[in-house]
């Protein structure tokens, strides 16, 4: 069982580090998922999951030897539902950078600090989100209609 989880997780592991080393923001947030995956079976591994043991409900006076330690299940669970809400951020960011800059290779985004004449960021003409399609029925285009 151990050699299977241990295998198991440097299969999510180096596959998470190949799609994090890939120049697309979809595939490191992908990636960001497989380490997370990898992480909660290491846990469950660490934790002496046996499929011997009892869960831990037990009546007074019963013997709690057979029985498993519920506190890593418990953090696995937290980290199972904290993981998929970063995770539904991280597409969301991505998403955006994609609308905003037309790419989403981190490599071609504009880097301000170096100044490396990549400053210029390409402008996307049609409306890409729900309050900039609202201010287009209202008459207004964008931030640009409040600049005088």
């Amino acid at each position: 069982m151990e050699l299977f989880m241990a295998i198991a997780i440097g299969v999510l592991f180096a596959g998470g580090t190949y799609l994090m080393l890939r120049p697309n923001l979809i595939r490191v947030v992908l990636g960001m998922g497989l380490y997370s995956n990898g992480v909660n079976l290491l846990m469950i591994t660490c934790g002496g999951y046996d499929r011997l043991l009892e869960a831990p409900f037990a009546d007074v006076g019963a013997d709690t030897a057979a029985l498993m330690d519920p506190i890593p299940p418990d953090i696995i669970l937290t980290a199972i539902v904290i993981s998929f809400a970063v995770g539904a951020l991280f597409l969301t960011v991505a998403y955006r950078v994609y609308l905003d800059h037309g790419t989403d290779n981190p490599e071609a985004l504009p880097n301000h600090e170096a100044g490396d004449g990549r400053d210029e960021s390409i402008t996307i003409n049609e409306p890409h989100g729900p309050m900039q399609r609202e201010a287009d029925t209202h008459g207004v285009r964008g931030h640009a209609a409040h600049a005088h």
